[in-house]
């Protein structure tokens, strides 16, 4: 289950488009960040997907990936031209396909093949009409969805979601947020031909007067276990609060926040999940008390099976952009560090991770640490923030004020910086106080250490 959030010039503090998203998977799929240049191709030439295989065009962009390792598309994402995007899980009445273009396969070529955030919206609803969308875009648990997209450059940006090959689109006027949710109703600026009849013939709806493409659409049960309503308002309150002076510091901030309380941790106590069932029920618009938090840590194989992989915040202006991050799970445990587009690549000492953990990958390194910090989750959090919060500030604060040089040396500097203080805290770990949680809690983390060949 994943957020993403977006504002335009009239809501941040100095006119630029800022873009965020957590990528929430299953706690051991691995997330890589990828740099793929710009590519020419031949007339006749295909492009394998995760499942299927399309025709490829003349010229693919140069783009940054948050790709999980074992597929071809990716979560979110951004590309030379400084379009980014970012995809939710739909859960809807109609059903995918079993085999299809995958949300992350659409969201990737749609980088690959556009220019500005107009192009991509067409792209998008070009490949759905043409291919439609369907498959496994699960890891370890199969799991089927329709998609929702945000798409933004400079100058403006899209809400874009989907049923089988139907769509909808809104034009963002300052800010706007997506979860696991449908969040158009009859607000839409546009629609596909046959989303509204649909509605009718099945019996969703009355009339065309009385369509929304929510309420009609939602698969009621389905989307309240996502739980991304609360997610959704709460992070449209934390973007509303600034409105008119958002800042990059803002997009991590929300990305990193659990629901406003200072003394959440990843299990509060040891109920049962049929306890935490009936507070989502009673509280459902409550985050962090559901356990739907933006920051999202897994617990259980139902209730709580997402967690924050990778996290990622753009920030575009008209002539320049940076993007930032994590490349790791548990933003609010992690440092962000940069990649420029066009121009840089992978920083030096970054290995990508598999499988199976890996003390040389930079994913795996940083969740093995993440995994011993459960266990004394808030001394740790205290602990590392204010180390983080002083090098992000200097580092958003060189980079954005033309400081620092926007070239690789730049981005391997910050890297190696972030991979310290992740190496250094983890080092403290065992000297802090530890959180007592119960026996369900560490028979779930331990399993996965088990399979994943963590000791």
């Amino acid at each position: 289950m994943c957020d993403t959030i977006v504002a335009l010039g009239p809501a941040t503090l100095d006119g630029a488009t800022l873009f965020g998203k957590n990528s929430d998977r299953e706690p051991d799929e691995a997330q890589n960040i990828r740099i793929r240049p710009r590519r020419q191709h031949k007339a006749g030439d295909t492009v394998q997907c995760t499942y299927i295989s399309i025709p490829q065009v003349s010229e693919t962009a140069g783009v940054m990936l948050c790709q999980p390792f074992w597929m071809f598309g990716a979560e979110m994402g951004a590309n030379e031209h400084g379009v980014v995007i970012g995809n939710e899980a739909l859960f809807t009445r109609e059903k995918p396909d079993a085999t299809g273009l995958t949300g992350m396969d659409i969201l990737r070529l749609a980088l690959e093949r556009s220019k500005t955030a107009r192009q991509a919206l067409q792209t998008i609803i070009g490949l759905l009409e043409e291919h439609g969308q369907g498959g496994n875009s699960g890891y370890r648990i199969n799991v089927l969805y329709m998609n929702g997209f945000i798409i933004a450059d400079h100058r403006e940006a899209y809400v874009l979601e989907t049923v089988r090959s139907w769509w909808a689109w809104k034009r963002v006027t300052d800010l706007w947020s997506i979860s696991n949710i449908i969040s158009l109703e009859d607000d839409y600026d546009e629609c596909s031909p046959g989303l509204i009849e649909n509605a009718i013939k099945r019996g969703y709806c009355k009339s065309e007067a009385d369509f929304s493409f929510k309420r009609c659409y939602s698969d009621r049960v389905m989307t309240w276990g996502a739980k991304g309503r609360a997610r959704q308002a709460r992070s449209r309150q934390l973007l509303s609060t600034k409105k008119g002076a958002l800042t990059t510091a803002d997009f991590t901030g929300i990305l990193r926040d659990h629901g406003g309380d200072p003394d959440w941790t990843p299990v509060k106590s040891d109920a049962p999940v049929a306890k935490h069932v009936i507070d989502m029920v009673l509280r459902p618009r409550t985050p962090g008390k559901s356990g739907g938090t933006i920051c999202m840590h897994a617990a259980d194989k139902l209730v709580r099976r997402s967690q924050s992989v990778c996290s990622m915040v753009a920030r575009i202006d008209r002539d320049r952009q940076f993007v930032y991050t994590t490349g790791a799970s548990n933003p609010c445990l992690t440092p962000y560090w940069p990649i420029f587009l066009p121009g840089t690549a992978i920083p030096a000492g970054y290995e990508e991770a598999g499988a199976r953990y890996d003390a040389g990958a930079f994913w795996w390194e940083c969740e093995r640490l993440h995994r011993e910090a459960l266990w004394h989750f808030v001394a740790a959090r205290d602990a590392i923030k204010p180390v983080v919060a002083d090098y992000e500030k200097e580092m958003m604060s060189s980079i954005e004020g033309g400081m620092a040089p926007m070239n690789q040396t730049t981005v391997d500097r910050y890297f190696s910086a972030a991979k310290t203080i992740t190496g250094e805290w983890g080092a403290t770990l065992d000297r802090l106080p530890i959180t007592r949680y119960g026996r369900s809690f560490r028979r779930y983390w331990q399993k996965y250490n088990e399979l994943n060949g963590i000791s």
